[in-house]
Protein backbone atom coordinates (compact mmCIF):
# COMPACT_ATOMS: atom_id res chain seq x y z
CA UNK A 1 0.00 0.00 0.00
CA UNK A 2 1.27 3.43 -1.15
CA UNK A 3 0.33 5.80 1.48
CA UNK A 4 2.25 8.81 0.55
CA UNK A 5 -0.25 8.80 -2.56
CA UNK A 6 -2.75 9.07 0.69
CA UNK A 7 -1.49 12.36 2.04
CA UNK A 8 -1.10 14.40 -1.20
CA UNK A 9 -3.08 17.33 -1.94
CA UNK A 10 -6.11 17.15 -3.59
CA UNK A 11 -5.18 19.57 -6.45
CA UNK A 12 -1.58 17.67 -6.69
CA UNK A 13 -3.98 13.99 -7.10
CA UNK A 14 -5.64 16.12 -9.95
CA UNK A 15 -3.29 17.15 -11.56
CA UNK A 16 -1.52 13.97 -11.89
CA UNK A 17 -4.62 11.83 -13.17
CA UNK A 18 -5.14 14.78 -15.91
CA UNK A 19 -1.59 13.86 -16.67
CA UNK A 20 -2.03 10.21 -17.33
CA UNK A 21 0.59 10.09 -14.35
CA UNK A 22 -2.10 8.18 -11.87
CA UNK A 23 -4.75 6.28 -12.86
CA UNK A 24 -8.14 6.49 -10.76
CA UNK A 25 -8.02 2.60 -10.35
CA UNK A 26 -5.00 3.00 -8.82
CA UNK A 27 -5.76 6.26 -6.72
CA UNK A 28 -9.21 4.46 -5.69
CA UNK A 29 -7.82 0.80 -4.85
CA UNK A 30 -5.17 2.77 -2.58
CA UNK A 31 -7.29 4.91 -0.47
CA UNK A 32 -9.50 1.57 0.13
CA UNK A 33 -6.47 -0.21 0.97
CA UNK A 34 -5.79 2.49 3.83
CA UNK A 35 -9.29 2.56 4.99
CA UNK A 36 -9.29 -0.82 5.44
CA UNK A 37 -6.17 -1.07 7.14
CA UNK A 38 -6.61 2.36 9.39
CA UNK A 39 -10.35 3.02 9.82
CA UNK A 40 -11.09 0.31 12.32
CA UNK A 41 -8.91 2.89 14.49
CA UNK A 42 -9.56 5.83 13.37
CA UNK A 43 -13.53 5.56 13.11
CA UNK A 44 -13.95 8.46 10.75
CA UNK A 45 -16.57 6.48 8.27
CA UNK A 46 -20.15 5.79 9.49
CA UNK A 47 -20.58 4.33 5.44
CA UNK A 48 -18.48 3.15 2.89
CA UNK A 49 -18.98 2.98 -0.90
CA UNK A 50 -16.15 0.65 -2.40
CA UNK A 51 -18.74 -0.58 -4.83
CA UNK A 52 -19.73 2.17 -6.28
CA UNK A 53 -16.29 4.33 -5.96
CA UNK A 54 -14.39 1.35 -7.99
CA UNK A 55 -17.16 1.37 -10.54
CA UNK A 56 -16.28 5.35 -10.62
CA UNK A 57 -12.70 4.91 -10.92
CA UNK A 58 -13.59 2.44 -13.67
CA UNK A 59 -15.62 5.10 -15.64
CA UNK A 60 -12.59 7.74 -14.53
CA UNK A 61 -10.04 6.00 -16.62
CA UNK A 62 -12.08 5.33 -19.73
CA UNK A 63 -13.20 8.92 -19.83
CA UNK A 64 -9.40 9.56 -19.83
CA UNK A 65 -8.23 6.76 -22.58
CA UNK A 66 -11.09 8.41 -24.89
CA UNK A 67 -9.10 11.64 -24.54
CA UNK A 68 -12.85 13.43 -23.23
CA UNK A 69 -13.00 17.10 -21.23
CA UNK A 70 -11.76 16.03 -17.22
CA UNK A 71 -13.52 18.00 -14.39
CA UNK A 72 -11.62 19.77 -12.00
CA UNK A 73 -11.16 16.89 -9.77
CA UNK A 74 -11.02 14.32 -12.15
CA UNK A 75 -10.88 10.82 -10.57
CA UNK A 76 -10.06 12.61 -6.66
CA UNK A 77 -11.71 10.26 -4.26
CA UNK A 78 -13.75 12.29 -1.81
CA UNK A 79 -16.05 11.71 1.34
CA UNK A 80 -18.48 14.04 2.85
CA UNK A 81 -20.24 14.34 6.39
CA UNK A 82 -23.32 12.07 6.73
CA UNK A 83 -25.48 14.88 6.56
CA UNK A 84 -25.26 15.78 3.13
CA UNK A 85 -28.13 13.36 1.49
CA UNK A 86 -26.14 10.71 -0.95
CA UNK A 87 -28.70 9.02 -3.66
CA UNK A 88 -27.86 5.25 -2.65
CA UNK A 89 -26.29 5.52 -0.27
CA UNK A 90 -27.49 6.10 3.55
CA UNK A 91 -27.50 9.27 5.02
CA UNK A 92 -28.28 8.73 9.09
CA UNK A 93 -26.85 11.80 10.19
CA UNK A 94 -24.66 9.90 13.14
CA UNK A 95 -28.18 9.23 14.58
CA UNK A 96 -30.33 6.09 15.08
CA UNK A 97 -33.54 7.69 13.71
CA UNK A 98 -32.19 8.07 10.23
CA UNK A 99 -30.40 4.61 10.76
CA UNK A 100 -32.35 3.01 7.53
CA UNK A 101 -32.32 5.93 5.35
CA UNK A 102 -31.56 6.00 2.10
CA UNK A 103 -32.04 9.13 0.13
CA UNK A 104 -33.16 8.83 -3.59
CA UNK A 105 -31.47 11.88 -4.80
CA UNK A 106 -27.89 13.90 -3.48
CA UNK A 107 -27.21 16.94 -2.36
CA UNK A 108 -26.40 19.24 -5.06
CA UNK A 109 -22.77 19.95 -3.45
CA UNK A 110 -22.77 16.36 -3.49
CA UNK A 111 -23.47 16.28 -6.90
CA UNK A 112 -21.51 18.82 -7.95
CA UNK A 113 -18.00 17.30 -6.75
CA UNK A 114 -19.81 14.04 -8.66
CA UNK A 115 -19.84 15.97 -11.84
CA UNK A 116 -16.22 17.35 -11.48
CA UNK A 117 -15.35 14.09 -12.14
CA UNK A 118 -14.65 13.36 -7.63
CA UNK A 119 -15.23 9.54 -6.59
CA UNK A 120 -17.20 9.31 -3.10
CA UNK A 121 -15.56 6.75 -0.83
CA UNK A 122 -18.22 7.03 1.41
CA UNK A 123 -19.99 8.98 4.39
CA UNK A 124 -18.47 10.53 7.39
CA UNK A 125 -18.92 10.34 11.39
CA UNK A 126 -20.62 13.47 13.21
CA UNK A 127 -22.22 14.05 16.49
CA UNK A 128 -25.77 13.46 16.12
CA UNK A 129 -27.36 15.55 13.67
CA UNK A 130 -24.67 17.88 14.54
CA UNK A 131 -25.28 18.62 17.99
CA UNK A 132 -24.25 17.89 21.23
CA UNK A 133 -22.52 14.67 21.61
CA UNK A 134 -22.60 11.26 19.60
CA UNK A 135 -25.17 9.28 19.84
CA UNK A 136 -24.80 6.24 22.61
CA UNK A 137 -24.77 3.30 19.29
CA UNK A 138 -21.88 4.78 17.69
CA UNK A 139 -17.79 5.04 19.06
CA UNK A 140 -16.65 8.28 18.62
CA UNK A 141 -13.50 9.11 16.09
CA UNK A 142 -10.28 9.20 17.35
CA UNK A 143 -8.03 12.35 17.01
CA UNK A 144 -4.88 10.91 14.75
CA UNK A 145 -2.25 12.99 16.55
CA UNK A 146 -3.75 11.39 19.85
CA UNK A 147 -6.54 8.96 20.57
CA UNK A 148 -6.28 10.22 24.38
CA UNK A 149 -7.65 13.96 22.77
CA UNK A 150 -11.08 15.13 21.54
CA UNK A 151 -11.45 15.32 17.84
CA UNK A 152 -13.59 18.29 18.39
CA UNK A 153 -17.10 18.52 16.71
CA UNK A 154 -19.38 18.34 14.64
CA UNK A 155 -17.45 17.28 11.36
CA UNK A 156 -15.05 15.14 13.01
CA UNK A 157 -14.61 12.39 10.22
CA UNK A 158 -14.18 14.74 7.71
CA UNK A 159 -11.15 16.41 9.55
CA UNK A 160 -10.18 13.03 10.80
CA UNK A 161 -10.29 11.47 7.44
CA UNK A 162 -8.21 14.17 5.81
CA UNK A 163 -5.78 14.48 8.56
CA UNK A 164 -4.89 10.62 8.64
CA UNK A 165 -5.15 10.17 4.98
CA UNK A 166 -8.74 8.14 4.21
CA UNK A 167 -9.76 10.94 1.53
CA UNK A 168 -8.23 13.49 -0.88
CA UNK A 169 -11.04 16.12 0.54
CA UNK A 170 -14.20 15.94 2.39
CA UNK A 171 -17.24 18.29 3.07
CA UNK A 172 -18.30 19.33 6.62
CA UNK A 173 -20.96 21.61 8.22
CA UNK A 174 -20.91 24.86 10.01
CA UNK A 175 -23.36 26.36 12.41
CA UNK A 176 -21.11 27.25 15.60
CA UNK A 177 -17.85 25.91 14.53
CA UNK A 178 -18.13 22.64 13.36
CA UNK A 179 -15.50 22.96 10.57
CA UNK A 180 -13.11 24.96 12.26
CA UNK A 181 -12.92 23.44 15.37
CA UNK A 182 -12.02 19.97 14.10
CA UNK A 183 -9.86 21.37 11.53
CA UNK A 184 -8.05 22.84 14.09
CA UNK A 185 -7.97 20.04 17.00
CA UNK A 186 -6.95 17.49 14.34
CA UNK A 187 -4.50 19.26 11.91
CA UNK A 188 -6.02 20.22 8.75
CA UNK A 189 -7.55 23.23 6.61
CA UNK A 190 -11.54 23.98 7.21
CA UNK A 191 -12.83 26.96 5.61
CA UNK A 192 -16.53 27.73 6.51
CA UNK A 193 -17.69 29.95 3.63
CA UNK A 194 -19.60 33.59 3.02
CA UNK A 195 -23.17 32.28 3.94
CA UNK A 196 -25.52 30.96 0.74
CA UNK A 197 -22.04 30.60 -1.07
CA UNK A 198 -22.56 26.98 -1.09
CA UNK A 199 -25.97 25.23 -1.57
CA UNK A 200 -27.36 23.60 1.46
CA UNK A 201 -30.50 21.81 -0.46
CA UNK A 202 -30.13 17.98 0.82
CA UNK A 203 -28.46 19.10 3.99
CA UNK A 204 -29.82 17.76 6.94
CA UNK A 205 -30.01 21.50 9.08
CA UNK A 206 -29.06 22.21 12.76
CA UNK A 207 -30.03 25.85 12.30
CA UNK A 208 -31.42 27.18 8.86
CA UNK A 209 -29.84 30.54 9.26
CA UNK A 210 -26.83 29.63 10.53
CA UNK A 211 -25.89 26.56 8.71
CA UNK A 212 -22.98 26.68 5.93
CA UNK A 213 -21.42 23.73 4.11
CA UNK A 214 -17.83 24.25 3.43
CA UNK A 215 -14.35 22.27 2.17
CA UNK A 216 -11.77 19.85 4.70
CA UNK A 217 -8.51 19.67 2.93
CA UNK A 218 -4.87 19.35 3.03
CA UNK A 219 -4.12 22.80 1.61
CA UNK A 220 -5.32 25.84 1.16
CA UNK A 221 -5.14 25.32 -2.65
CA UNK A 222 -7.53 22.47 -2.58
CA UNK A 223 -9.60 24.29 -0.24
CA UNK A 224 -9.55 27.12 -2.98
CA UNK A 225 -10.58 24.09 -5.77
CA UNK A 226 -13.38 23.05 -3.52
CA UNK A 227 -14.91 25.97 -3.23
CA UNK A 228 -14.88 27.01 -7.06
CA UNK A 229 -16.64 23.68 -7.79
CA UNK A 230 -18.96 24.08 -5.32
CA UNK A 231 -20.13 27.60 -5.82
CA UNK A 232 -23.19 29.10 -7.73
CA UNK A 233 -26.89 29.59 -7.42
CA UNK A 234 -28.75 26.51 -6.79
CA UNK A 235 -32.50 26.86 -7.69
CA UNK A 236 -33.67 24.37 -5.08
CA UNK A 237 -31.93 26.59 -2.20
CA UNK A 238 -33.76 29.60 -2.07
CA UNK A 239 -30.92 31.20 0.42
CA UNK A 240 -28.17 30.34 -2.39
CA UNK A 241 -26.11 33.77 -3.76
CA UNK A 242 -26.69 34.59 -7.32
CA UNK A 243 -24.72 36.30 -9.93
CA UNK A 244 -21.68 34.92 -12.09
CA UNK A 245 -18.01 34.09 -10.32
CA UNK A 246 -15.00 35.50 -12.39
CA UNK A 247 -13.34 32.93 -14.44
CA UNK A 248 -10.79 31.33 -12.26
CA UNK A 249 -12.13 32.40 -8.85
CA UNK A 250 -10.98 32.34 -6.44
CA UNK A 251 -7.56 33.38 -7.55
CA UNK A 252 -4.46 32.98 -4.86
CA UNK A 253 -2.95 35.70 -6.21
CA UNK A 254 -1.69 37.18 -3.33
CA UNK A 255 -2.86 40.13 -2.20
CA UNK A 256 -1.27 43.48 -2.94
CA UNK A 257 -2.22 45.78 -0.48
CA UNK A 258 -3.73 44.03 3.20
CA UNK A 259 -4.82 45.94 6.19
CA UNK A 260 -5.00 43.23 8.93
CA UNK A 261 -7.30 43.75 12.09
CA UNK A 262 -5.90 42.31 15.70
CA UNK A 263 -8.17 42.92 18.39
CA UNK A 264 -5.33 42.09 21.12
CA UNK A 265 -7.57 41.56 24.13
CA UNK A 266 -10.59 39.65 22.64
CA UNK A 267 -7.55 37.12 21.27
CA UNK A 268 -5.32 36.61 23.92
CA UNK A 269 -6.87 37.11 27.17
CA UNK A 270 -8.26 33.55 28.71
CA UNK A 271 -6.48 31.80 25.67
CA UNK A 272 -3.56 29.14 25.95
CA UNK A 273 -0.29 30.39 25.36
CA UNK A 274 0.57 28.31 22.41
CA UNK A 275 -2.31 29.21 20.49
CA UNK A 276 -1.81 33.02 21.23
CA UNK A 277 2.06 31.85 20.05
CA UNK A 278 0.59 30.63 17.01
CA UNK A 279 -1.44 33.72 16.14
CA UNK A 280 1.11 36.14 16.90
CA UNK A 281 3.55 34.01 14.17
CA UNK A 282 0.96 34.36 11.70
CA UNK A 283 0.40 37.97 11.73
CA UNK A 284 4.56 38.26 11.61
CA UNK A 285 4.18 36.20 8.37
CA UNK A 286 1.40 38.45 6.96
CA UNK A 287 3.02 41.37 7.90
CA UNK A 288 6.62 39.86 6.29
CA UNK A 289 4.95 39.70 3.44
CA UNK A 290 3.88 43.03 3.19
CA UNK A 291 0.30 43.55 5.21
CA UNK A 292 -0.76 46.35 7.66
CA UNK A 293 -1.45 45.60 11.28
CA UNK A 294 -3.87 47.28 12.49
CA UNK A 295 -5.00 47.11 16.18
CA UNK A 296 -9.01 46.57 16.39
CA UNK A 297 -11.83 46.15 18.78
CA UNK A 298 -14.35 43.90 17.32
CA UNK A 299 -17.59 45.53 18.92
CA UNK A 300 -20.53 43.10 20.78
CA UNK A 301 -18.65 40.23 20.79
CA UNK A 302 -19.55 39.88 25.02
CA UNK A 303 -23.40 40.20 24.02
CA UNK A 304 -23.63 37.73 21.13
CA UNK A 305 -23.67 34.38 23.14
CA UNK A 306 -27.28 35.12 24.70
CA UNK A 307 -28.80 35.70 20.50
CA UNK A 308 -27.10 33.43 19.15
CA UNK A 309 -28.54 30.76 21.72
CA UNK A 310 -31.63 31.73 21.08
CA UNK A 311 -31.48 31.90 17.31
CA UNK A 312 -30.12 28.01 17.41
CA UNK A 313 -32.27 26.85 19.47
CA UNK A 314 -35.28 28.11 17.87
CA UNK A 315 -34.22 26.64 14.78
CA UNK A 316 -32.99 23.49 15.61
CA UNK A 317 -36.54 22.80 17.41
CA UNK A 318 -38.19 23.67 14.05
CA UNK A 319 -36.05 21.67 12.18
CA UNK A 320 -36.64 18.16 13.90
CA UNK A 321 -40.23 18.84 14.81
CA UNK A 322 -40.94 16.10 12.84
CA UNK A 323 -39.15 13.58 15.40
CA UNK A 324 -39.40 15.02 18.45
CA UNK A 325 -40.62 15.22 21.11
CA UNK A 326 -43.06 11.85 19.59
CA UNK A 327 -39.53 10.18 18.93
CA UNK A 328 -37.55 11.63 21.72
CA UNK A 329 -35.91 8.30 23.66
CA UNK A 330 -34.49 7.74 20.14
CA UNK A 331 -31.93 10.55 20.85
CA UNK A 332 -29.13 10.44 22.74
CA UNK A 333 -28.91 11.90 25.80
CA UNK A 334 -26.88 15.25 24.58
CA UNK A 335 -28.97 15.96 21.40
CA UNK A 336 -32.09 15.29 23.52
CA UNK A 337 -30.38 17.79 26.07
CA UNK A 338 -30.42 20.45 23.62
CA UNK A 339 -34.02 19.56 22.38
CA UNK A 340 -35.53 19.62 25.63
CA UNK A 341 -34.38 23.31 25.83
CA UNK A 342 -36.19 24.26 22.55
CA UNK A 343 -39.52 24.41 24.42
CA UNK A 344 -38.66 27.58 26.08
CA UNK A 345 -37.96 29.55 22.86
CA UNK A 346 -40.44 32.21 22.30
CA UNK A 347 -41.49 33.89 19.22
CA UNK A 348 -40.18 37.09 21.43
CA UNK A 349 -37.09 35.40 21.71
CA UNK A 350 -36.42 34.65 18.22
CA UNK A 351 -36.95 38.16 17.01
CA UNK A 352 -34.47 39.61 19.77
CA UNK A 353 -31.77 37.10 18.07
CA UNK A 354 -32.53 38.37 15.31
CA UNK A 355 -32.36 42.13 16.34
CA UNK A 356 -28.99 41.98 17.44
CA UNK A 357 -28.19 39.81 14.09
CA UNK A 358 -29.07 43.20 12.53
CA UNK A 359 -27.14 45.16 14.34
CA UNK A 360 -23.97 42.55 15.02
CA UNK A 361 -23.72 42.42 11.10
CA UNK A 362 -23.63 46.38 11.02
CA UNK A 363 -21.24 46.63 13.53
CA UNK A 364 -18.84 44.08 11.74
CA UNK A 365 -19.62 46.04 8.36
CA UNK A 366 -17.34 49.29 10.30
CA UNK A 367 -14.90 47.12 11.45
CA UNK A 368 -14.26 46.07 7.89
CA UNK A 369 -14.16 49.58 6.84
CA UNK A 370 -10.68 49.79 8.93
CA UNK A 371 -9.65 46.89 8.02
CA UNK A 372 -9.83 43.91 4.94
CA UNK A 373 -9.09 40.88 6.91
CA UNK A 374 -9.38 39.83 10.84
CA UNK A 375 -6.80 37.35 12.55
CA UNK A 376 -7.93 35.23 15.45
CA UNK A 377 -7.91 31.97 17.17
CA UNK A 378 -10.30 29.22 16.19
CA UNK A 379 -10.45 28.68 19.68
CA UNK A 380 -8.93 29.27 23.02
CA UNK A 381 -7.60 25.78 23.34
CA UNK A 382 -5.60 23.22 20.73
CA UNK A 383 -6.68 19.49 21.41
CA UNK A 384 -8.90 18.85 25.03
CA UNK A 385 -8.16 15.74 26.78
CA UNK A 386 -11.42 13.55 26.38
CA UNK A 387 -11.75 13.52 30.09
CA UNK A 388 -11.83 17.33 30.19
CA UNK A 389 -14.03 17.55 27.08
CA UNK A 390 -17.61 17.58 28.26
CA UNK A 391 -16.76 20.32 30.96
CA UNK A 392 -15.05 22.73 28.27
CA UNK A 393 -17.54 22.82 25.62
CA UNK A 394 -21.16 21.48 26.84
CA UNK A 395 -23.72 24.83 27.66
CA UNK A 396 -22.87 27.95 28.14
CA UNK A 397 -19.13 26.86 28.05
CA UNK A 398 -19.23 25.34 24.44
CA UNK A 399 -20.25 29.08 23.68
CA UNK A 400 -17.66 30.45 25.40
CA UNK A 401 -15.20 28.09 24.11
CA UNK A 402 -16.17 28.71 20.80
CA UNK A 403 -16.31 32.38 21.25
CA UNK A 404 -14.37 33.53 18.41
CA UNK A 405 -16.37 31.40 15.99
CA UNK A 406 -19.63 31.34 15.68
CA UNK A 407 -20.28 35.36 15.48
CA UNK A 408 -19.09 34.86 11.92
CA UNK A 409 -22.09 32.15 11.48
CA UNK A 410 -24.44 34.85 12.95
CA UNK A 411 -23.45 37.54 10.00
CA UNK A 412 -22.51 34.39 7.42
CA UNK A 413 -18.60 35.91 7.00
CA UNK A 414 -16.08 33.91 5.58
CA UNK A 415 -13.94 32.51 8.43
CA UNK A 416 -10.74 29.93 7.78
CA UNK A 417 -9.05 27.45 9.96
CA UNK A 418 -5.12 27.59 8.74
CA UNK A 419 -2.85 24.75 10.92
CA UNK A 420 0.04 26.14 12.45
CA UNK A 421 2.34 23.32 13.37
CA UNK A 422 2.19 21.78 16.35
CA UNK A 423 2.41 22.91 20.26
CA UNK A 424 5.15 21.49 22.55
CA UNK A 425 2.65 18.36 23.36
CA UNK A 426 2.32 17.68 19.36
CA UNK A 427 -0.80 18.79 19.37
CA UNK A 428 -2.12 20.87 15.99
CA UNK A 429 -2.13 24.52 16.18
CA UNK A 430 -4.55 26.48 13.76
CA UNK A 431 -5.47 30.10 13.23
CA UNK A 432 -8.13 31.69 11.83
CA UNK A 433 -8.57 34.18 9.00
CA UNK A 434 -11.86 35.90 8.92
CA UNK A 435 -13.15 38.42 6.22
CA UNK A 436 -16.24 40.39 5.37
CA UNK A 437 -19.12 38.98 3.78
CA UNK A 438 -18.04 38.02 0.01
CA UNK A 439 -14.06 37.91 0.60
CA UNK A 440 -13.80 34.33 0.49
CA UNK A 441 -11.42 34.40 -2.09
CA UNK A 442 -9.34 37.18 -0.01
CA UNK A 443 -9.65 35.11 2.64
CA UNK A 444 -7.71 32.09 0.63
CA UNK A 445 -5.31 34.06 -1.08
CA UNK A 446 -3.88 35.70 2.19
CA UNK A 447 -4.20 32.16 4.20
CA UNK A 448 -2.27 31.12 1.01
CA UNK A 449 0.41 33.35 1.48
CA UNK A 450 1.42 32.31 4.70
CA UNK A 451 0.56 28.67 4.61
CA UNK A 452 2.77 26.10 6.52
CA UNK A 453 2.54 22.53 4.97
CA UNK A 454 0.50 20.27 7.00
CA UNK A 455 1.92 18.03 9.51
CA UNK A 456 1.16 14.01 9.48
CA UNK A 457 0.00 12.75 12.32
CA UNK A 458 2.26 9.58 13.87
CA UNK A 459 2.20 6.49 12.38
CA UNK A 460 -0.57 3.84 13.33
CA UNK A 461 1.69 1.59 15.08
CA UNK A 462 0.51 -1.01 17.83
CA UNK A 463 1.68 1.02 20.16
CA UNK A 464 -0.05 4.10 18.84
CA UNK A 465 -3.71 2.13 18.85
CA UNK A 466 -2.65 0.76 22.58
CA UNK A 467 -2.92 4.62 23.77
CA UNK A 468 -6.58 4.46 22.73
Amino acid sequence: MNDELCFESASTLARRVARKDLSPVELVDTYIARIESCDAHYGAYLTLAFEQARAQAVEAEATIMAGKPLGLLHGVPVAVKDLLDTAGIKTTCGSSILASNVPDASATAVLKLEREGAILLGKLHMREFAGAGYHPSLRAPHNPHDPRRSTGGSSTGSAVAVAAGLCGAALGSDTVTSIRNPAHWNGCVGLKPTYGRVSRHGVYPLAHSLDHIGPMTRTVEDAALLLRVLSGHDPKDPTSLRGPLPEGWPSLAPPKRLRVGFDEAWSTIDVAPAVVHAVQEALSALETAGAEIVPVTVPLLAEAAGPFGLMLLGELGVAHRQFYPKRAEDYGPGMRGMLETTANITVDHMVQGHQFRMAFADAIRSVFTQVDLLVTPVGPVNAAPLDQENALTSGGNGLHTFRFAYPWNIVGAPALALPWGLDDEHMPNSVQLVGPVLSDALVLAAAHSIERPMLRPPALTEAFRKTS
